[in-house]
């Protein structure tokens, strides 16, 4: 069988296998040598190095600087659909593990985390929405769509392939459902009994389940006057309204957020007197509050991505020094201040330090209460550091 299926192979440089047989899935294309006759984006080949000892199956794309996503080490076991569906059904399997009966948010399959790079799939509720970011699964969606369904019972699947990731890899933008008769978009699940709105025509997959965690360590925490700095979908706000806080105030330059935060409020029968939205830069606008002596009790800052690469890194640490720098100036001396990056190309480390610098820079002392994660339905890959890409930090502000 893999005499047959080894005609497609692509060998690597000299060197450049070490990695690769530590199991880290990613493979940069100068670190591609030679390509077999007939190889092209999107197919299953044979990964060998030098000499030309099987090192894993991968799929490839001339197209992407990551020419190579490996997928199976053991030469015997090529990753055919039988393949697919086992993996598929490990997943589900750990989600029905970790996953609290109390939510029907979550993530189902995450990437490389679950051996399936190129593929991540949120649940809400009975629907799953499926990303795909190669060519490789993209061939195949209607029947990966269908696998998934069936191993997780779900009723449809909606398909959201869109963001940079996509372009990166030379595949347009697509949308739309791949699986069952379910034509709603707007779907209400519950997390952690709470309720929020996915728009499946929204952001990303429709809500962040990565913070879910977080959203409830903060809501514990938070107390008095909230502001909740790049809102989106107001959840953050919405836990700690729910645990006590008085009043939030939610900022973001979506213009889809007002209306979601309005909606997941009401889901959960919150006063429209207890928050106040605003839409606009949230630098100009931290700006503003500091200039005017507004002060807040708790603060969450959870921003977009802003280090897209390890390129960017220098310049990315600034912009969440400054922006730490200025979310903390409207903490009350003795409040909360949760923070977060989800760049991956961002250590925690480096996050730390610029936190610091910016504490610093305010003439303020921090005392970290919890260092944050993702949630455990994204786990992190020991062989694939890339899927660690979320931290934060749950601080106390002293002087």
């Amino acid at each position: 069988m893999t005499t047959q299926i080894r005609k497609l192979t692509v060998t690597l440089e000299k060197g450049r296998e070490r990695l690769a047989k530590n199991h880290n899935p990613w493979v940069y294309s100068k670190a591609v040598k030679h390509l077999s006759d007939g190889v092209s984006d999107g197919d299953t080949v044979a990964v060998l190095d030098f000499a030309g000892n099987f090192v894993a199956w991968g799929h490839y794309n001339g197209k992407s600087g990551i020419a190579l996503r490996l997928l199976e080490w053991d030469e015997a076991k090529f990753p055919n659909e039988n393949w697919i569906r086992e993996k598929v059904e490990a997943a589900v399997a750990l989600r029905k593990r970790i996953i609290p009966e109390n939510t029907e948010i979550f993530r189902l399959i995450f990437s490389e985390s679950d051996m399936l790079p190129g593929i991540v799939c949120d649940v809400f509720e009975n629907v799953g929405v499926l990303q795909i970011s190669t060519p490789a699964f993209e061939r195949i969606k209607t029947q990966l769509a269908e696998i998934i369904a069936e191993a997780a019972e779900l009723e449809a699947v909606y398909e959201k392939s869109d963001g940079d990731g996509r372009k990166i890899e030379g595949l347009p933008e697509k949308s739309g459902f791949l699986y069952g008769k379910h034509t709603l978009t707007k779907i209400v699940s519950r997390e952690t009994n709470l309720f929020f709105e996915a728009d499946l025509e929204g952001q990303k997959t429709g809500f962040y389940a990565d913070q879910r965690d977080n959203r409830r360590f903060f809501g514990e925490a938070a107390e008095g006057e909230v502001l909740d700095i790049c809102a989106f979908s107001g959840a953050f706000s919405v836990h700690a309204l729910k645990n006590g806080a008085e009043h939030a105030t939610l900022l973001d330059i979506s213009k889809e957020s007002e209306a979601l935060i309005r909606r997941n409020m009401e889901l959960n029968s919150i006063d429209p007197a207890r928050y106040t939205f605003i839409k606009g830069d949230v630098f100009e606008l931290l700006r503003k509050f500091a200039a005017d002596g507004k002060k807040f009790d708790s603060v969450v800052l959870d921003p977009p991505k802003l280090v897209p690469s390890n390129k960017y890194l220098e310049k990315g640490l600034r912009a969440y020094k400054d922006l730490n720098f200025n979310a903390l100036k409207l903490v009350r001396k003795g409040g909360i201040f949760a923070t977060f990056s989800c760049s991956g190309a961002v250590t925690l480390a480096d996050f730390r330090n610029a936190v610091a610098f910016a504490a610093h820079d305010a003439g303020l002392e921090l005392k970290i209460l919890r260092q944050l994660h993702q949630a455990p339905d994204h786990p992190i890959r020991v062989s694939a550091p890339e899927t660690e890409y979320l931290k934060g930090l749950l601080l106390q502000v002293g002087e």
